[in-house]
């Protein structure tokens, strides 16, 4: 939202300020019955009044100055946020006189209006603050709080990637603003976000220029959250590998792999949505790379390692949008550059996924073919975090096939695996031990034998020991203790944990927890009349689950 900044401070409330306050909360009452969202009426109260985004939001809300700061200083837990009334209203004169608002305090306020912590802010002034700023700044997003804001999965381009198909594009080129092979990649809303991020991203116009040049050969306005992870360094040396201008050294590669890992941990808070398209950009550039320059072979081993990894974790975002075909494409490509590089740990884990995935479709043949797979490239590895998730894909293929017995062993060898790691684990097994990955993985197993307990108990302990970082993981252990408590017709307490994996969908785009919804709502269409029900079908809607 542009407005312009605050002209002048509003001191603790005037009469003429009080009335303007009641004024605001009339409207924003009359178009909150119209289901507008708190972002659409701080749209129209900046029509009306030349302030700053904050005090739009603020008004918007209809509340004073005292009743915002106690409730942002209610929202900390550690009873450490000291605003002050004074200080608020600093902060929304900003930037033509006052105090700039830091990045803690606007993700607070981001909290109490319901809202992005980007919107409170202009692009001038988004563009003062560090890049670690940003980044937290651009993380603060509450609109899932707000029950009229509309979900949306942002989909995205859809590609087919391998080594051969990208391997030699047609000669070197320098990436241009709109160079036609990403402009293609992109739509045009795409482009316009991007243009609009990266003004606000950066005022010097050298540095405008290359995070665009970057951008666009890295998915889009999604990778500007990768590039602030690389100093400039590291952006100097990529963008001379995207331009085809300078030779892959040991630097370059190491700042891939850099990008590789940030990718994970996006996923584990966004979904694909936000992470496909840069993961896929990434490995055409490094399927690029691998047909066009000569390397050493050292280096070019860990290229073809980075080229596998980015395979591998681009079947596994398409398999989390339900996109199958796409998804064991992208697995076949990267285990055919796994077996290159030998990696047995890596090839392992690539069927270890292709198991979980057949098995999430019902089909446990494919899963079991995958699972001895897994097996036998296991022996071959030195991990032991590997070895757990192969044990629990082969239990949750057992009990997909009635195999109860079986399947509860593989939990008992999942878990005694994953509390032993060696001291040489791969990074990209991080989530086995950080997101208590067996005890999710475990629900799946439980919830297939019918054990209602068992997967209840199990998803209670993971979800008190996530971190806040694992959205999925969060979402799925709720859907998992509802499905547990709907078989024990405990409907009102089924009814909140599904309700509350609803809102984490507002903020997460995997397809699977939309089809786990659905498959948990099936069940409870016994009890379709009743109020607690009727409650969580108003909010599935809302997010377009059917």
């Amino acid at each position: 939202m542009q407005v312009k900044a605050g002209s002048r401070k509003e001191r603790p409330m005037s009469g003429e300020g009080y009335a303007i306050v009641l004024r605001c909360r009339s409207w924003s009452e009359a178009l909150r019955a119209k289901r507008f969202t708190w972002d659409q009426i701080a749209d129209v109260i900046a029509l009306v009044h030349e302030v700053g985004p904050l005090r739009c939001y603020r008004l918007a809300h209809g509340r004073t100055a005292v009743d915002v700061v106690d409730e942002l200083n209610a929202l900390d837990p550690a009873g450490t946020a000291t605003l002050r009334e004074g200080r608020l209203y600093d902060f929304e004169a900003w930037p033509a006189a006052g105090r700039r608002p830091t990045a803690r305090v606007l993700a607070l306020l981001a909290q109490v209006y319901q809202t992005r912590a980007r919107n409170l802010l202009t692009g001038e002034v988004f563009a003062t603050y560090s890049a670690h700023d940003r980044d937290v700044i651009d993380r603060a997003d509450f609109r899932h709080l707000d029950p009229f804001q509309p979900f949306s999965s942002c989909p995205v381009q859809q590609q087919r990637v391998s080594m051969d198909d990208e391997a030699h594009p047609g000669g070197p080129r320098r990436v241009t603003a709109r160079s036609a092979a990403e402009a293609a990649a992109l739509s045009v809303e795409s482009c316009t976000a991007l243009f609009r991020a990266v003004s606000a991203e950066e005022a010097d116009m050298k540095r405008r220029e290359l995070l665009l040049e970057l951008s666009l050969a890295l998915g889009g306005a999604p990778a500007l959250a990768l590039l602030r992870q690389l100093d400039p360094d590291e952006e100097a040396r990529l963008a001379r590998v995207v331009r085809a201008q300078g030779r892959v050294d040991a630097e370059t590669v190491a700042t891939i792999e850099k990008l590789i890992a940030r990718c994970r941990r996006l996923d584990d808070t966004y979904g694909p949505a936000k992470v496909l398209s840069v993961v896929e950009a990434q490995r055409k550039l490094v399927a690029r790379l691998l047909g066009t320059q000569s390397l050493l072979p050292g280096l070019r081993a860990r290229l073809v390692h980075a080229y596998a990894e980015l395979a591998q974790l681009a079947g596994y975002l398409h398999y989390d949008r339900l996109d199958y075909p796409a998804a064991e494409r992208a697995f076949d490509a990267g285990l055919e550059a796994a077996h290159e590089t030998g990696d047995a740990v890596l090839v392992a884990y690539i069927h270890h996924w292709h198991s979980w995935m057949a098995a999430f479709r019902g089909d446990a043949g494919t899963a079991l073919d995958h699972a001895f797979a897994t097996q036998g490239w296991t022996r071959r590895g030195g991990s032991d975090l590997v070895r757990a998730c192969n044990a629990v894909s082969s239990a949750w293929a057992h009990g997909l096939a009635g195999q109860a017995t079986e399947a509860l062993r593989g939990l008992e060898a999942a878990k005694s695996w994953a509390d032993r790691p060696t001291s040489i684990e791969p990074p990209y097994l991080y989530w086995v031990r950080e997101s208590r990955g067996m005890e999710g993985a475990s629900c799946f197993v439980y919830t297939a034998l019918g054990n209602a307990r068992k997967a209840a108990d199990t998803a209670a302990s993971q979800l008190k020991a996530l971190g806040s970082g694992y959205t999925r993981e969060r979402a799925f252990g709720l859907i998992h203790h509802g499905m547990a408590l709907i078989q024990s017709k405990e409907i009102p307490a089924a009814t909140a944990k599904l309700s509350e994996a609803v809102t984490i969908m507002r903020t997460h785009s995997s397809a699977r927890l939309a089809h786990m919804l659905t498959q948990a709502r099936q069940r409870l269409e016994p009890w379709s009349d009743n109020a607690h029900v009727r409650s969580l079908d108003e909010r599935l809607r809302s997010v377009a689950v059917a």
